[in-house]
C-alpha cells in the first residue's frame, strides 16, 4: 500500500465523515439495544453522530494517514465491539448479528465511497472486512470475563482481542460499571449464577471513584498527608466492600488493580505540569492504598482460597513513564483512550491465555538442547537458562509435572550448575527416536490424557510435527519470550499449599507399579499382595479450610465421577454448613508413602432418604476398594442421621465407565431412574488389606 493511497482514503474518509458516521449508526438499528437511542438521537442527529460515530471515522482516517499504525485500527475495532455489545446475547448471536451489520455496511459504504476512491476502494474495504472477520471469528476457547470498574477496560479491550483470537480465545464480556458501589454490588449479585472465568476490578483508574479526584487537582498540592489520606479513605472503604462481595460470590480467579494514579491530559504541557505540581500527594495516595490492597487480598486469601491477585499497576508502567500513560490517543467526549490501555493490553493478554489454555494442564514436557540450556550439552559446555528453569521449578513445586523429550545422548546429559535436577523430572525420554514417538507413551506411563500436556521446544519442525501428531497438545516455541512469560504467569496463579508433591506422588507410584504384580489370579494373592503394600484409609469430614481441595477433586476427577458431577464452592461452601449434607473425605497412603484426598463424596438428607449428590475417585487408586469403604461409612452415617433408603445414580459420561457397576457392587437396586440401597440391610464389610480409620 503506497502513502498516496493512504492519504487519498484518509481524505475521503474525512471529506465524507458524517455520511459515513450516518452509515455506522443506522446500520446498528439492526440490532434491538440501539433502537431506543438511535430514534432518541435522531431529535439532533448531527450532533448524535459527532459524539457517538464520528470517532469510528477519524480511527479509520488516522489509521490510513499513519501509514497503517495499528494504533487506531485497534481502536476502531474496540468502537465495533462495544457497539454489538448485548447483554441478552450469546457469542452465536453477537456473532449473526455482527454480520448482518457488516452486510449493510458495506453496500451502504460502496454506494457512497467507491467512486470517490477509485482504485483505493479494495484497500480500504479490504482492511473494514479483515476488522470485521476478527469480530466474528470462530475460536476454541472461550472464556466469559467480568470488567468491573469504568472505561479503562473499553481502552484495553481493542488491544487484546486480536492476539487472543490469534491464539484461539475469544472473550463474553459483562460490563459492571455503574460509579454507585451499591449498583455495582447488585449487578454482581447477579451475575453469582453464571459461569464466569475472570474477573478484573480497577477501582481507582481514572475517575471511578469521585473521591480520588482530589489526587489530580493542582489546588489540593499542599494538603497534609493525614487530609490526603482522610479524603481517599471513602474511595478505599467501598472498594474494599466490592472486593469482599466478588471473593464471597465467585471462586474464579480475580485480577484487582491497584492505584497508578496517572493524568491524562491531550497537552503534553498540561500533562507535566499537573503530574509535577501533584507529585507528592499522589505519591502519599498511592502508597497508602496500595498497601491497603495488598493486605485486603492477603488477608481474603488466607480466610478462604487463593484466588485473589494484584495487578500491579505501577510494575506494568515500569516500561513506559506515567508522563506517556497519561497520554490521549484519541480525545472526545465519549471517546479518550489513552496510553495506559496499551500499556495494560500485553499483561491482560497473558492472563487471560493462562487462564484459557494453561489451566487445566498437568505435565510440562521440555526438550533439553537450547530450551533449558543455550547450546548442545553432547557438544561441550552449555549455559544454563536459569531463568526458565526457575519457572518449570515453581511450576513443579506447585503440582505440575515434567517431563523430558529430547534427542540425545543420556550419557551426556547431566544438571551440574543448573536450577533443576534429575529429580524434578517423573519421565525421561532421551533418545534418537522421532520425539512423536516418545510422546505416544507418556499417557500411559503417567495415567494422563494429551490434552493436559504442554510440550516446548527451540524447533519449529519439532513443534509442527507434534502439533500434527497430537493436535490436543499445547506446544510452545521455547526461543519466544511470550512463552516464558505465560508461564510466569500461570506459576504466580497456582496456589503455594498443594497438598502433596506430585512429582514424588508418580515416583511412588513406579515404585508402587514395580512391587504390584500385574497379574492377581486369585483371591488368597490379592490378599497377600495388598495386604503387604499398608493400604491406610482415613475418612472423616473436611475442614471448613479444605473445602477448596474437596471441591477441585469432583471437578477434576473424570473416570470415576459417578454422575460427572460439577460443583462450585459456593455450593459446596452451603452445604459444608448445612446440617443436612454430609461430606467426606477420604485420604490414602501405602508403604510408599501419602497419596493425599484420593475419594471425596457429598450427600443430602431429606426426610427418611438419603441422596448420593456426588461420589468421586482419583484414578491413581483404582483397584483396590478405598471407594467401597467410603461408601460404606456414607451408609452408617446416612442411617444414624435417620435416612431409610440411600438413593444414588450412575450418569454415563465419555470417560466414567470405571464405576459403571459401583452402584451394583454395593447392593444398590437399580429401578431405572436412580438406584436404592436399603438401609437395614447389612453394610458391605472393608476390604481386608485396608486399614480404615473414620474421624467424625
Amino acid at each position: 500500500m503506497t502513502a498516496n493511497t493512504n492519504t487519498k482514503i484518509s481524505k475521503v474518509l474525512q471529506n465524507k465523515k458524517i455520511e459515513i458516521a450516518d452509515i455506522f449508526a443506522n446500520a446498528l438499528y439492526l440490532s434491538p439495544r440501539w433502537k431506543a437511542t438511535l430514534d432518541i438521537g435522531k431529535s439532533n442527529w448531527n450532533a448524535f453522530l459527532k459524539e457517538e460515530f464520528f470517532a469510528y471515522v477519524d480511527y479509520l482516517s488516522r489509521y490510513f494517514a499513519s501509514s497503517n499504525d495499528e494504533t487506531y485500527k485497534n481502536l476502531f475495532l474496540g468502537e465495533k465491539l462495544k457497539s454489538l455489545y448485548d447483554r441478552d446475547l450469546d457469542t452465536k448471536e453477537r456473532r449473526e448479528l455482527a454480520k448482518k451489520i457488516e452486510t449493510y455496511e458495506v453496500s451502504a459504504l460502496e454506494a457512497l465511497l467507491k467512486t470517490d476512491l477509485g482504485n483505493e476502494w479494495d484497500v480500504f474495504i479490504n482492511t473494514l472486512k479483515e476488522i470485521n472477520n476478527i469480530i466474528v471469528s470462530e475460536t476454541t476457547y472461550q472464556l466469559h470475563i467480568v470488567f468491573v470498574g469504568d472505561c479503562l477496560f473499553l481502552d484495553i479491550l481493542p488491544f487484546i482481542i486480536g492476539p487472543l483470537i490469534k491464539n484461539g480465545i475469544s472473550i463474553h464480556a459483562s460490563y459492571v460499571a455503574s460509579k454507585n458501589p451499591m449498583e455495582t454490588r447488585d449487578e454482581l449479585k447477579r451475575l453469582m449464577n453464571k459461569k464466569i472465568d475472570l474477573i478484573f476490578f480497577s477501582p481507582f483508574t481514572y475517575d471511578f471513584s469521585p473521591n480520588l479526584t482530589v489526587t489530580q487537582r493542582s489546588k489540593n498540592s499542599l494538603l497534609s498527608k493525614n487530609n490526603v489520606i482522610e479524603s481517599i479513605t471513602p474511595s478505599w472503604i467501598e472498594a474494599e466492600r466490592t472486593i469482599d462481595v466478588i471473593a464471597t460470590l465467585f471462586d474464579c480467579p480475580v485480577f484487582v488493580h491497584n492505584a497508578a494514579l496517572i493524568i491524562s491530559d491531550e497537552n503534553p504541557l498540561k500533562r507535566y505540569i499537573k503530574l509535577k505540581i501533584t507529585s507528592r500527594i499522589r505519591n502519599i495516595a498511592k502508597k497508602w492504598i496500595n498497601e491497603q490492597v495488598s493486605h485486603c487480598l492477603d488477608k481474603i486469601n488466607q480466610k478462604s482460597f487463593r484466588h485473589l491477585f494484584l495487578f500491579d499497576e505501577l510494575k506494568q508502567l515500569e516500561t513506559i513513564s506515567e508522563f506517556n500513560a497519561g497520554a490521549l490517543l484519541y480525545n472526545s467526549k465519549l471517546q479518550h483512550p489513552s496510553v495506559l490501555g496499551m500499556a495494560f493490553a500485553k499483561p491482560y493478554v497473558d492472563i487471560i491465555y493462562s487462564i484459557a489454555m494453561l489451566r487445566k494442564k498437568k505435565l510440562v514436557v521440555c526438550d533439553l538442547d537450547n530450551t533449558l540450556w543455550d547450546g548442545v550439552i553432547g557438544e561441550g559446555a552449555v549455559a544454563h537458562f536459569h531463568d526458565r528453569q526457575s519457572i518449570l521449578k515453581g511450576l513443579r513445586e506447585k503440582g505440575i509435572v515434567l517431563a523430558i523429550n529430547s534427542k540425545n545422548d543420556p550419557k551426556n546429559v547431566h544438571w551440574t550448575n543448573a536450577t533443576l535436577s534429575e529429580k524434578d523430572f517423573v519421565y525421561e525420554a532421551i533418545n534418537w527416536q522421532p520425539k512423536v514417538q516418545n510422546m505416544s507413551r507418556i499417557p500411559d506411563e503417567l495415567n494422563l490424557k494429551m490434552n493436559s500436556f504442554i510440550f516446548i521446544d527451540d524447533r519449529p519442525d519439532e513443534l509442527e510435527l507434534m502439533r500434527e501428531a497430537y493436535p490436543d497438545v499445547l506446544c510452545l516455541d521455547a526461543t519466544d519470550p511470550t512463552t516464558w512469560e505465560r508461564l510466569a504467569v500461570w506459576e504466580h496463579a497456582l496456589e503455594d499449599d498443594q497438598e502433596m508433591d506430585r512429582t514424588m506422588m508418580y515416583q511412588q507410584r513406579e515404585k508402587r507399579k514395580a512391587f504390584v504384580k500385574e497379574e492377581i489370579t486369585s483371591d488368597e494373592d490379592r490378599l497377600a499382595m495388598f495386604s503387604s503394600l499398608g493400604l491406610q484409609l482415613i475418612i472423616k469430614r473436611p475442614e471448613s479450610n479444605e473445602i477448596k481441595r474437596v471441591t477441585e477433586l469432583i471437578n477434576r476427577t473424570n473416570q470415576f465421577n459417578l454422575e460427572g458431577a460439577r460443583v462450585s464452592l459456593a455450593n459446596m461452601n452451603d452445604w459444608f454448613n448445612d446440617k443436612n449434607y454430609i461430606i467426606l473425605s477420604g485420604r490414602t497412603s501405602d508403604r510408599f508413602g501419602d497419596m493425599g484426598v484420593t475419594c471425596v463424596t457429598v450427600g443430602k438428607l431429606t426426610g427418611e432418604e438419603f441422596r448420593v449428590i456426588a461420589f468421586v475417585l482419583s484414578c491413581r487408586v483404582f483397584g483396590y476398594r478405598f471407594e467401597h469403604s467410603v461408601m460404606s461409612y456414607l451408609k452408617t452415617l446416612a442411617a444414624k442421621a435417620g435416612a431409610k433408603t440411600m438413593k444414588a445414580k450412575y450418569v454415563a459420561t465419555a470417560v466414567n465407565a470405571p464405576c459403571k457397576d459401583f452402584l451394583k457392587e454395593n447392593g444398590f437396586v437399580d429401578d431405572g431412574e436412580f438406584s436404592y440401597f436399603d438401609l437395614n440391610n447389612e453394610i458391605q464389610a472393608d476390604a481386608p488389606w485396608i486399614s480404615v480409620k473414620t474421624e467424625s
